[in-house]
C-alpha cells in the first residue's frame, strides 16, 4: 500500500487537513523535514482487535 499524506499546514494546491498526493520523493521529503506534511498512520491493524472485544458468543441451544 502507498503511504499517504496529510498537509499539517497550506503547501500549494493543499490546504490544511487535505490528503496530499502527486508529488515526487524530494518534495515529501522536504515538506516532511519541514513539518508541513505528516504520514497518515494506518490503523487498519486496531480495527479487529476492537472489533474482537465487543463480539461475544452466544448459546442457542441451552
Amino acid at each position: 500500500m502507498t503511504k499517504q499524506y496529510i498537509a499539517r499546514q497550506s503547501v500549494g494546491r493543499f490546504r490544511s487537513g487535505d490528503i496530499v498526493g502527486g508529488l515526487n520523493d524530494a518534495q515529501i521529503q522536504d515538506l516532511l523535514q519541514r513539518g508541513v506534511i505528516e504520514e497518515v498512520k494506518e490503523t487498519s491493524e486496531a480495527k479487529p482487535a476492537a472489533l474482537s472485544k465487543t463480539t461475544k458468543e452466544a448459546k442457542v441451544d441451552g
